[in-house]
């Protein structure tokens, strides 16, 4: 899965319409790739944008090997790449990783990037200990419970030892003020983000302890947009 996913609708109907109505979307969204940047940009109220930004200054750096779960239209992996990173980066989607390309050879920095049209399944045929970094916007808010695992234990397994995982995703905000207001204030916007792109997304609850249960430890979270987007880095710990 990566940016042109679309959540799995499951309150009123069954797994397999769930996934119909997920192809549908999907379909609709490939056509509209920078639709999809301007939604998210919106729904997210540009804390999307500087989350990549922020992962960037925490996490990258020349030479560094990264992978990005995910990659989208390519927003992140340009960052990457322009620190000096080589990055393989995924996404099921073909026109998003089309897009991604057209940005990276613009930039002149096709030579530090391998794009690859998987999923999260996809991850199981990569090395173990092959990846300084592993990267992630807005992926695992779109993902099954089952997927985030997957995908967070195989993050685990291709990270040296002392590598990094870095996240910014929508979470539930943890205050019951924080969300009551961004309840408010999100509405309108998914509604506006829906007609725009016909794709949505839906926090996830609990995503340090998930990352803890892979094996990581949390180096620094922090929350923004009414607390529903957090920034996170956690480490694979060095062996001994």
């Amino acid at each position: 899965p990566g940016a042109a996913r679309c959540p799995r609708f499951r309150y009123g109907v069954t797994e397999t319409e769930a996934r119909v109505s997920s192809y549908v979307y999907m379909k609709i969204l490939e056509s509209q790739p920078k639709r999809y940047d301007q939604g998210i940009t919106l729904l997210s109220l540009g804390a999307a944008d500087r989350g990549r930004r922020w992962l960037a200054d925490e996490c990258l750096g020349p030479g560094l090997r990264v992978l990005e779960i995910g990659c989208g239209t390519g927003a992140l992996t340009l960052l990457a790449a322009q620190k000096g990173a080589r990055v393989v980066a995924f996404d099921v989607s073909g026109p998003m990783l089309r897009m991604a390309r057209r940005k990276v050879d613009d930039a002149g920095l096709s030579d530090r990037v391998r794009l690859e049209e998987w999923g999260v399944s996809g991850m199981d045929a990569l090395d173990a200990e092959s990846f300084d970094v592993v990267l992630s916007t807005l992926v695992f808010s779109e993902l099954s419970a089952d997927e985030r695992a997957w995908a967070l234990r195989h993050a685990f397994r291709v990270l040296r030892p002392g590598g990094r995982l870095g996240i910014v995703d929508e979470v539930t905000p943890e205050g019951l003020g924080e969300r009551v207001v961004h309840g408010a204030v999100r509405l309108p916007l998914l509604l506006l983000t829906f007609a725009l792109t016909q794709t949505t997304t839906r926090p996830v609850d609990g995503l340090p302890g998930l990352v803890t249960e892979a094996g990581f430890r949390v180096e620094r979270e922090e929350r923004t947009a009414l607390g529903s987007l957090l920034y996170l880095v956690a480490a694979k710990e060095p062996r001994e």
